[in-house]
C-alpha cells in the first residue's frame, strides 16, 4: 500500500473534525426545529432530499442497482429510520447535550452486537468502556432525588434505544458494504429511510401544512441535508482513504462534545457537576473503546520484524 503523506492525513483529520462539529451542532438545531415541524415529517424530508441528490449525482451507478443491494439498502435504511426516528422523538423530551452523549454510546454497543456475527467475545477494553459509559448514563439520566427520580427520563431511554439501532446499523453496514457499490448502497439506504419516515408521517402526523414551514425551518433541513448527511458522508468516505479508521473513530466521537457545546451556546444548558461527570465518563468509555485497536495495532507493529524495502529502479 502506498504510504499516505502526513499532510494529506492532517487535512483528512481536520475534515473529519468539521464533520463531528456539524453532527454535534445539529442536535441543537433539530431541537429548535421540532417546535414547528413534526419528527417524521422532518426526517422524511431530510433523508428523501439527501437520497434524491445522491441519486442524481450517481444516476449511472444507480441504474445498475442489484437485487442484493436493494435488499441490504432497504434493511440499512430501516435501521436509519428507526434510529433517527426514536432519537428525534427522544429529543423532544431531553436536551441536545444529553442526546448527543447518549447517542455516542453506540460506539460502545457495537462490539457487543458484533458477537452475534463473529461469535468472538470483545476484548477487556470494550468491557471497561461499556462499564464507564453505563456509569455515565446513570449520572447523566438519573437525578437521584424525589419520587421516581431513580427512573431514567423518557427522552434518555428513547435516545439509548436509538443508539442501539445505530450500533446495529454500523455492524450490518460492515457486512454489506464490502459486497456492494458504496455509493449505491448509501444512496438507496437514504431513500429507503426517507420512504419509511414519510409512511409513518402520513399515518401518524397531521397532513395539513406538512410542507408549509417558515424559511428558517427549510434552512435547518437544508443544513442537515447538505452538511450533516451528504457532506458528512462524502467527506468521511474521502478522508478515510488518507487517515486510519482509528483516527476517524476518535475524531468523530467528538460529536457528543460538540453537542454539549452547542447546547450550552444556543440552549443555555448548564451541566451540574453530576451531569458533567456523567458526560465525561461516557466520553472516556468511547475513547477507551476506540483507542484499544489503535494501541494493539501499534504494539503488533513494534513487535513485527522490519520488512525489506525495494528500492526504485
Amino acid at each position: 500500500m502506498e504510504r499516505v503523506s502526513t499532510k494529506k492525513m492532517i487535512i483528512s483529520d481536520v475534515a473529519l473534525f468539521f464533520v463531528a462539529m456539524f453532527w454535534g451542532s445539529n442536535f441543537a438545531i433539530t431541537k429548535d426545529a421540532l417546535n414547528l415541524i413534526t419528527p417524521f415529517a422532518y426526517l422524511g424530508i431530510r433523508f428523501t432530499m439527501s437520497g434524491l441528490i445522491m441519486a442524481a449525482i450517481n444516476w449511472k451507478r444507480m441504474a445498475q442497482l442489484k437485487r442484493g443491494e436493494l435488499m441490504s439498502g432497504a434493511l440499512l435504511g430501516f435501521l436509519l429510520f428507526a434510529g433517527f426516528g426514536v432519537q428525534t422523538i427522544g429529543l423532544l423530551f431531553t436536551t441536545p447535550a444529553k442526546s448527543g452523549f447518549i447517542t455516542g454510546t453506540s460506539v460502545v454497543i457495537v462490539p457487543f452486537l458484533y458477537i452475534l456475527v463473529s461469535k468472538a467475545w470483545p476484548k477487556w477494553s470494550v468491557f471497561v468502556g461499556a462499564f464507564l459509559a453505563l456509569g455515565g448514563l446513570f449520572l447523566l439520566s438519573f437525578e437521584g432525588s424525589g419520587e421516581g427520580a431513580w427512573l431514567p427520563a423518557k427522552g434518555d431511554v428513547l435516545t439509548f434505544i436509538a443508539a442501539v439501532c445505530f450500533a446495529a446499523h454500523i455492524v450490518l453496514l460492515g457486512i454489506y458494504a464490502p459486497r456492494s457499490d458504496p455509493l449505491v448502497l448509501a444512496t438507496w439506504q437514504l431513500l429507503s429511510a426517507g420512504v419509511f419516515n414519510f409512511v409513518v408521517a402520513f399515518l401518524t402526523e397531521p397532513l395539513q401544512g406538512m410542507f408549509i414551514y417558515p424559511l428558517w425551518i427549510w434552512a435547518a433541513i437544508l443544513y442537515a441535508v447538505i452538511f450533516c448527511t451528504i457532506g458528512a458522508f462524502v467527506t468521511q468516505t474521502v478522508a478515510q482513504r488518507f487517515t486510519p479508521a482509528t483516527h476517524a473513530g476518535l475524531i468523530l466521537s467528538l460529536e457528543s462534545v460538540f453537542a454539549g457545546l452547542f447546547s450550552y451556546l444556543f440552549w443555555n444548558e448548564l451541566f451540574t457537576a453530576r451531569k458533567l461527570c456523567g458526560a465525561g465518563l461516557i466520553f472516556l468509555g468511547i475513547l477507551i473503546t476506540e483507542l484499544q485497536p489503535l494501541l494493539e495495532a501499534r504494539t503488533q507493529k513494534a513487535g513485527a520484524p522490519a520488512l525489506p524495502v525495494k528500492e526504485k529502479d
